[in-house]
């Protein structure tokens, strides 16, 4: 509805006072309120309709507009309140700085009068409208309309959408959400028991999140800039709809295509070719690098291998729904996946790491708490199919020295071959708990009884490299202190921190911990 269709309802009892040139803005809802700041109750498209109880001095008027801007409210009615016969001219002028139209309203015509009828032709109208318009979702989606079916529903209704990858990644849409954002509004629906999920950002932002695919865990997502529960229910339907009919165009990760899953197992088996690799959609020349990640859940692990491979689209600013130059399947429990083009190349190395550890701290984020441990291990580039069984197995042992506790999602990559961590990998995980139990269980045992900091104190002193002041500044304490509880670590352990060897013992224990 249109602000123009206000003044057409005179039993509305709504008399313009400014911003005739703004009568083509369109109204979402209505808010009745009285609070000096309403935007937690808001998010955007609003008349509200305010009797200025919030009103004490003339600067609050200007306060309270700000506030309204800030939501993005459409229009402001104001009247009722007991001691004024008009609007104040401090609201009026305020109105008028920030652009905001202002209707008076009759004080014969009460607030909840207003709200049923506006309602009321509201849902009307979208009922009206309901099936023409989930017909030409089912056209739009025939024509390979994403984009299109994203921008009627913003047009017609009003609802600024994006569809987001599990892992937040931005794959359509114009609602406007930063990377730290994107991460926190699917971390909150990976948590969700069901959705649509309400998801509030920065107390006042709020938006709905449904969902795209086969499970809540592993699907896309749809945000919508609105509360989904404030809705009617035609226009809940319309979103839930236009869901269903996104998930017939995006394809599901999980449903990997007979060639992949053919390459992979060829390569598992060592017989991987460059027959198997043009019938994978791959290059059979240039750099191609290898894949691996083990652990639990397999949904989850797919997921994780999915979002690294599209680093090619991400860095290249390509179309984000556009398949990378990879080929990938799980087979043994293993996910394994073979990446080619650009960012398989070794200058790309550090970059595609780097999205990958990204793409992993956000599904972690994601499930909290969760059960299972993933190792994502990259191998380096090699040139030819011939390479592919030998950096398939750089892979698994990479993938291996990850080491991921419960829950967690670590990715390793190959220098960590040339590391201790090779070492530690090697030895049983019996003696690796013994050695760890002998060396750090005195400073754990003191710690409790104490409620000291000597292991955390131990740890940052290891990667200060025995640095004492250091130490002290990241610890916001004297440096003193730091020598004192570490003359106590050399006590308990029966190390000298000056010994380069038992120096190499206890960081060795604290890298098992």
């Amino acid at each position: 509805m249109r602000l123009r269709t206000l003044l057409q309802m005179p039993e509305l009892g709504l008399t313009l006072v400014s911003g005739r040139h703004h009568l083509d803005r369109e109204v979402r809802w209505v808010v009745p309120t009285d609070l000096r700041d309403p935007r937690r109750y808001l998010s955007g498209g609003e008349l509200v309709l305010t009797g200025m109880m919030w009103r004490r001095a003339e600067r609050d008027s200007d306060a309270f507009v700000r506030n309204l801007i800030a939501a993005g409210v459409t229009a402001l009615g104001a009247g009722d309140h007991p001691d004024f016969h008009s609007v104040p001219s401090d609201l009026v002028d305020a109105c008028a700085e920030h652009d905001l139209p202002l209707f008076t309203v009759d004080a014969e015509v009460a607030f909840a009068e207003i709200t049923e009828r506006i309602v009321q032709r509201l849902s009307a109208g979208r009922s009206g409208d309901l099936a023409s318009l989930l017909d030409r979702h089912r056209r739009l989606i025939a024509a390979d309309g994403i984009g299109q079916i994203l921008e009627l529903i913003d047009r017609e209704l009003g609802m600024e959408c994006l569809v987001l990858s599990p892992a937040g990644r931005a794959l359509r849409g114009s609602l406007e959400l930063g990377e730290s954002e994107r991460a926190a509004v699917v971390a909150r629906a990976h948590a969700a028991d069901r959705l649509p999920q309400k998801v509030t950002l920065d107390r006042h932002r709020c938006y709905s999140v449904f969902g795209i695919g086969s499970t809540i865990h592993t699907g896309r997502f749809l945000v919508v800039g609105d509360d989904h529960t404030r809705w009617s229910p035609e226009r809940r339907l319309v979103a839930e709809q236009l869901s269903a009919l996104l998930m017939l165009e995006l394809d599901d990760p999980s449903q990997r295509p007979a060639p992949h899953v053919e390459l992979v197992t060829a390569l598992r088996e060592g017989r991987a070719d460059e027959h198997l690799l043009r019938s994978a959609g791959l290059p059979a020349d240039g750099p191609a690098t290898v894949i691996a990640a083990t652990g639990e859940s397999e949904a989850l692990r797919e997921t994780v291998i999915a979002e690294v491979l599209h680093y090619a689209t991400a860095a290249t600013m390509e179309d984000p729904l556009d398949p990378p130059a990879a080929a990938w399947a799980s087979r043994g429990g293993e996910t394994v996946a073979v990446l080619a083009g650009k960012a398989a190349l070794p200058e790309e190395r550090a970059r595609l790491v780097a999205w990958a550890r990204r793409s992993a701290k956000v599904l972690q984020a994601a499930h909290p708490g969760g059960t299972g441990a993933i190792g994502v291990g990259i191998a380096d580039p090699v040139a030819s199919p011939g390479g592919l069984r030998g950096a398939l197995e750089q892979a698994r042992h990479t993938a291996a020295l990850a080491q991921p506790r419960p829950g967690r999602i670590e990715v390793a990559e190959p220098d960590h071959l040339v590391s201790h961590r090779m070492l530690l990998a090697a030895v049983p995980p019996d003696v690796s708990r013994a050695f760890r139990t002998r060396v750090l269980d005195p400073l754990l045992e003191y710690d409790a009884r104490h409620r000291s900091d000597l292991l955390p104190t131990l740890r940052r002193f290891l990667e200060c490299d025995g640095s004492w002041r250091q130490c002290a500044v990241s610890l916001h304490v004297h440096v003193n202190t730091v020598r004192y509880r570490m003359r106590r670590v050399e006590e308990l352990t029966g190390r000298d921190l000056r010994n380069p060897l038992d120096r190499m013992d206890l960081a060795l224990a604290v890298s098992l911990d």
